[in-house]
Formats: C-alpha cells, structure tokens, sequence
C-alpha cells in the first residue's frame, strides 16, 4: 500500500536536486516502504537527471519513479506527478527544497483529516530568510483567507489526493499555487496544524528582479480575474475587496499608476491594505520587498 507520493518537479536543477534527494533520507525505513517519489523532469537541458539517476539507488527501498516530458512548465509537470500518484496523500518539494522531517508517523494518526499543514523555514542566498507558521483554513474561511494572499507554501501541507477538484492552471506561470488552494476548498475540509514542527526548508537564490515583479503582478491580476469569474456570486463585499486590492497591487508591480480611491476599499484585510500600502511607497525600489512576500 502506497500511503504517501512525494511529487517533485524538476527543470535544470543540477546545483540543487542533490541536497533535495538527500533530504528524502529523513524518512524512516518503514516510511520509504510506504512512500513513492515521482520525480517529473520538464524537459530539463543540464546534468539534474543525471545527479537522480545516480542517487536513487541510495534512497532504498523507497519507490523512485521517473517521468520526463518536453518543458511545459512546473503546473504542468506538478498535474502529472498527481495523475500518476497512488498514494492516499500528497505532498510537493520543489527541486530546491529540503524534507525537514518524516511526515508518515503524522498520517498514521490523522486518517479523520483531510490536511495536515506544517511550518517551514526559508532561506535566501543560503540565509536564514524567515519562518512560516501554519494557520487554519476551513470551509467557512476558506475565501476570507485566499482572497487575502497566499497563506501557505506547497511544502508545508500534506493532503488527500480524493479531496482535488481542480488541477493546476497550466496558464498560470507565477502564484500558480495560490490560484490551486482556491480551486480546491475541498483539501481543507478537516485540517490538523503543527504549528512547531518544519516539514521543508524553503531556498531563493539570487535577487528580487524588477523583470520578476512585473511578471507576478501580471498573473496576480490574472488570477484575481479568474476568481471574479468562478465565484463572483459567492463573493462578500470583503473577499471582493480583498481581489481589488490584490489586483491593485499587481498593477503597481507592473509599473502602472493606481487611483486613490483604491484605498477607501473597506471592509478588507488589514494585513493586505498594509501590503498595499507598502508597495504604493516602494514602487521604485522593489528590491526593498522580501522576496517571499506574496
């Protein structure tokens, strides 16, 4: 029985996938006889396949599977790992994460529930860059929460493959995990937080690019118009708000200028009026803005 599918897509990582594979050696014995790994290389040109090929002999006996495809993208590769997943549960690592701990023991006791999310450390340039605690997402706040940001990161959440309703959106090339919690209400139907456990550490490189900002801010708004399409109707005056803003914010990174009626948007998220705030005064110095600040 197949319990748990770690899914890690790979392009042109080969200064990162080795300590990502080692990582994986934080599982027990008795958690890699009931854990696959599908590793999708999307069409990488470097040594990354190479480097895996070599090391996972050395991550017996867990169940390495590999699936290559032409470059379409980390959503693309991300929907085939879960049409190929077996396990009950699913957890993503990017190619430049690490594992922080073995998760199966915490599956065995939370069969009720359908998410278990974890903190996380990042690190920039090697540096420690940050912690993200877990928080509690429901049915009930779901919206609230989303429209509000992205509140988790793919690696600190474990959940039911059943509980998917959407794919990624292979469209969507930036924030394309916010978009796909949206989308899938259904994984935080019961969720369970460990709020002092680290399930990843979370790795950036290099600089905030302004080239970088003008394309998130474009699949902000993307994403923001999407979510006016599909629940419109379900909207409160608040989730509405908070789109607006978000909206607002993603034309600031592109460099375009915002009326100032967008700060009479109430009711919204205080927390997400702030971060409009923040931009509206560093929009010439964006490398002044964390890089994981989403």
């Amino acid at each position: 029985m197949t319990l748990l599918s770690i899914i890690i897509p790979i392009y042109n990582s080969e200064r990162t996938i080795n300590r990502t594979l080692e990582s994986l050696n934080k599982l027990s014995l008795e958690s890699k006889d009931v854990t696959e790994v599908i590793i999708i290389d999307d069409g990488s040109t470097d040594r990354s396949m190479e480097i895996v090929e070599a090391r996972k002999g050395r991550l017996s006996p867990l169940h390495i599977i590999i699936i290559r495809q032409a470059n379409r993208g980390v959503s693309a590769a991300r929907n085939v790992g879960l049409k190929n997943s077996r396990g009950k549960w699913i957890l993503f690592l990017d190619s430049d994460d690490e594992l922080a701990l073995d998760p199966v023991p915490y599956l065995l006791n939370s069969f009720e529930y359908t998410a278990i999310a974890f903190a996380v450390k990042f690190f920039k340039n090697s540096k420690p860059a940050g912690k993200l605690k877990p928080v509690h997402i429901s049915s009930k706040n779901h919206l609230d929460i989303f429209t509000a940001g992205n509140a988790i990161t793919l690696s600190s959440i474990v959940f039911k493959l059943e509980k998917i309703q959407r794919p990624f959106d292979e469209d969507i090339k930036y924030l394309e995990d916010w978009l796909f919690w949206i989308e899938n209400s259904g994984v935080f139907e019961k969720m369970r937080l460990y709020s002092n456990a680290y399930s990843a550490f979370i790795h950036a490189y290099g600089g905030n690019r302004s080239a970088d900002y003008v394309m998130a801010g474009r699949y902000r708004r993307k994403i923001v118009e999407k979510v006016f399409v599909e629940y419109g109707e379900e909207l409160t005056d608040k989730q509405k708000n908070n789109l607006l803003i978000q909206s607002y914010i993603g034309m600031i990174m592109q460099g375009e200028r915002i009326a100032c009626r967008t700060f009479l948007l109430l009711p919204c998220s205080l927390k997400l009026y702030s971060k409009l705030i923040v931009y509206y005064m560093l929009k010439q110095h964006f490398e002044k803005i964390d890089i994981y600040g989403r």
